[in-house]
């Protein structure tokens, strides 16, 4: 039994340890709370520090679900049906989701956008990497 305890426990730092929050090089934030990552993700807050955030989700259901786990500390879903929920009553819209080919195409450069991507490999060419506080 302590063995699979052990094995989930270094399984689920693999995992978590894979997401890496990125933001456009238009963006003046240079760090984050995990908090201020939950607020943004879920649109309870659209700004830091008076600038205006546009948060984009991923494509990629291994990557989300990942990121949801580390930072958000929900599971799948109670996302889910947060959404739905946010849907139903007309109160918020989802964060578009866009492949990691999209987020290098992205050519907004007077917006600042945050998103995640997988660790050292994925990371968007024009866009820098936010640290978690």
């Amino acid at each position: 039994m302590k063995k699979i305890i052990i094995v989930t426990f270094l399984l689920l730092t693999f995992l978590t340890a894979n997401v890496e929050i990125v933001s456009s090089k238009s963006c003046k934030v240079e760090s984050l709370s995990k908090s201020d990552i939950k607020k943004l993700f879920m649109l309870k807050r659209k700004s830091i520090a008076n600038e205006k955030i546009v948060v984009l989700d991923s494509s990629n259901k291994k990557l989300y679900h990942s990121f949801i786990a580390d930072y958000l500390n929900k599971s799948v879903r109670k996302i889910k049906t947060y959404w739905v929920r946010m849907l139903f009553t007309g109160k918020k819209i989802p964060p578009k989701k866009l492949s990691l080919v999209e987020l290098h195409n992205l050519e907004d450069e007077e917006t600042c956008h945050i998103s995640y991507v997988a660790r050292e490999r994925d990371m968007p060419i024009n866009w820098k990497i936010i640290h978690v506080k």
